[in-house]
């Protein structure tokens, strides 16, 4: 088994046991995960199964909740934790999509052949996503002004120079 983050929880919603979780993926593809079994865990060595019972959209992300979990006591360990699936049960992309997991520790090349550093988170903004490069976190947005090449198979990203750099 291949497990990948499809997002993180990031806090306690409510007092029946229902968390605040921000999505990884499509919000569309969420609802593949409603009454599925997934895993839970800080990194994807130590995880426990779950299934998420119920699911709904909130402003920039998801309000989930899980079987056998029904207070604020049983969820306020889950934030910080992320929910992971199998990568085959991930649904199938289209042409020029990605998943996060497949930009994160990609290596960034400016288009002069120097590198920029390494991608350590991606945001979603809502107009388009923005990569996190290295302990500096530059900051380049997914767009085709500034991004040149992706190649997800090596790890490969290119990118032109922000102009104020």
């Amino acid at each position: 088994m291949n497990l990948v983050a499809i997002g993180k929880v990031f806090s306690v919603f409510g007092l029946n046991g229902k968390v605040k979780f921000y999505p990884y993926i499509e919000d569309r593809d969420m609802k593949n995960f409603l009454n599925h079994d997934v895993w839970i865990g800080r990194n994807s060595k130590k995880v426990s199964k779950i299934r998420i019972n119920s699911l709904s959209k909130m402003s920039n992300h998801q309000i989930m909740g899980f079987d056998g979990f029904d207070s604020v006591d049983k969820v306020k360990n889950l934030a910080g934790q992320m929910i992971y699936v199998d990568e085959s049960e991930l649904p199938s992309l289209k042409a020029d999509e990605y998943y996060f997991y497949q930009l994160i520790e990609s290596t960034v090349y400016y288009e002069d052949g120097s590198e920029a550093g390494i991608v350590t988170d991606v945001i979603r903004t809502g107009s388009n996503d923005v990569l996190v490069i290295g302990k500096e976190e530059i900051l380049i947005p997914v767009i085709k002004d500034y991004i040149l090449e992706m190649d997800l198979k090596s790890h490969r990203i290119t990118v032109r120079k922000m102009e104020w750099f």
